[in-house]
């Protein structure tokens, strides 16, 4: 098995790279709102190794956790339109979940003009633009009232659980929360086909969303689109073991030789 290793083109990427030999593939990992690139350091365990991962990392969290928590997705593209040159020149894989599917549908975007786009995955994010947990998580639109009901069904993180966290974990991850939050209610959700490539669009059996909805995601391109369930609530892609690293393989596995 190859040896991965890690590289940062930028504070906001970073690469979990096959090794020494060219990778066949490089999946891009957006994490959910709140979330960071950590969310999915534990797939490199069971992803085929020759598989490139590159993983967002917004500010305010893990190794960026001094700076503030705000960002905007123009940020976000400038960084990828000047570390596109660093980017490994093979087939490209754009996965999402919760608000980072929503930001993957832009990133995919981005990268089809730079490089192969071979699927979108957009999972437990309905293309709905008067949809926004913002308002319902954060009443009022202010950052002092945080509503602990409607974080658990975001976060799966119970009212319990979120008073036995020390102050200063409270106040960061309210600061991610509503950076994020924010940021998905004002992000445009495409209205017309932007890509070519086929779109898989995912969800939990107890997700709070239907599958109904989630075949939308067909205007978002001028391929298919397919609709797939797993077991689980909103939070399903990071049980372990993960419901849908089988079914991930089998989608990138026509790009893997050996």
């Amino acid at each position: 098995m190859r040896q991965r290793s890690l590289r940062k083109p930028s504070p906001w990427l970073h690469h979990v790279a096959s090794g020494t030999q060219p990778a066949d593939a490089c999946l891009v990992c957006v994490p959910p709102a709140g979330g960071a690139a950590s969310a999915y350091w534990t797939w490199t365990q069971w992803l085929p190794s020759s598989v490139d991962l590159l993983l967002v990392q917004p500010p305010g969290r893990e190794d960026r956790d001094a700076e503030p928590a705000e960002w905007t997705l123009d940020e976000l593209r400038e960084v990828f339109t000047r570390s596109s040159a660093d980017l490994p020149d093979v087939p490209y894989y754009v996965l999402g979940h919760s608000m980072g599917a929503l930001v993957g549908t832009h990133i995919a975007s981005w990268l089809a003009s730079v490089r192969e786009l071979r699927r979108l995955i957009v999972s437990s994010y309905r293309p709905d633009p008067s949809e926004s947990r913002f308002s319902r998580v954060f009443p009022g639109g202010g950052i002092e009232r945080i509503d602990l009901a409607q974080l658990q069904v975001l976060s799966g993180v119970g009212a319990e659980e979120w008073r036995r966290l020390p102050a200063e974990i409270q106040q960061s991850l309210t600061r991610r929360y509503y950076a994020d939050l924010g940021l998905s209610a004002v992000l445009p959700v495409p209205t017309e086909p932007l890509l070519d490539c086929p779109v898989t669009a995912w969800l939990g059996y107890r997700d709070f969303m239907s599958e109904g909805e989630m075949t939308a995601w067909s205007k978002l391109t001028s391929g298919t689109c397919e609709v797939e369930s797993w077991p689980g609530g909103h939070d399903y892609i990071f049980a372990r073991p993960s419901p849908v690293r089988d079914r991930l393989v089998e989608l990138i596995g026509p790009d893997l030789h050996g």
